[in-house]
């Protein structure tokens, strides 16, 4: 059973702004990584490797407050090394696959802070339920890639959160409860993109980015 938090986020919807240059930018699978790690009894910390299917950036460099995400994760796509680990915790005792291949991520807000920085405020849907989840993010470098020649937009992040929260909280004795994520993405510009970004909720207002 989902476990919800004992305090709820609160977001406030407000319109993009007239003329916001928002645009469309697509993730970039090649160059796109989701590594996981969760305690193992206390002896280490185990490794793996998430795969994300399909992610969708609306996004304007010179205002982050209209920003929005979304990203599917293939929960079958796990990598841990060892083929039959793999197969124990894609099974019913742990992430079963079968019932909830996949795990959506969307953004509520967007926040930027100082040097690159911002805070995403989403909600992450995880082996059937639905939690809040804020991610923390660094904008790396936005330029033309001059090997794709395509506008590109790189980021890391890094977040937290605990499984037993999602429903998932068999063996907690001998695997931990606190999942620990680093996200490395790019996300391509999609010059062709005819979608608009609905209005969404956001809280903070930044001067642009130099490009």
């Amino acid at each position: 059973m989902c476990r919800r938090p004992l305090l709820a986020l609160v977001f406030l919807s407000v319109a993009a702004p007239a003329g916001a240059a928002v645009e469309v930018w697509r993730l970039d699978p090649v160059h796109t990584q989701i590594l996981f790690s969760i305690d193992h009894q206390g002896f280490n910390q185990s490794l793996g490797l998430l795969k994300a299917a399909a992610g969708t950036l609306w996004f304007d460099p010179q205002d982050w407050s209209t920003a929005r995400l979304e990203v599917s994760v293939d929960m079958n796509s796990l990598l841990l090394g060892d083929a039959k680990w793999e197969e124990t915790v894609r099974s019913w005792r742990f992430l079963d696959t079968t019932r909830w291949p996949q795990a959506q991520y969307r953004s509520r807000a967007v926040e930027r802070q100082a040097d690159g920085r911002g805070l995403i405020r989403g909600e992450l849907e995880f082996h059937g339920c639905k939690q809040p989840l804020d991610i923390p993010f660094t904008l790396n470098k936005l330029a033309n890639d001059p090997y794709a020649f395509r506008r590109t937009a790189g980021f890391s992040a890094s977040t937290t959160f605990k499984r037993s929260d999602y429903g998932m909280d068999k063996v907690l004795s001998a695997v931990g409860d606190t999942v620990s994520l680093r996200l490395e993405a790019a996300f391509v510009r999609d010059r062709g993109a005819n979608d608009k970004p609905t209005p969404d909720t956001n809280e903070d207002h930044a001067d642009g980015v130099q490009e």
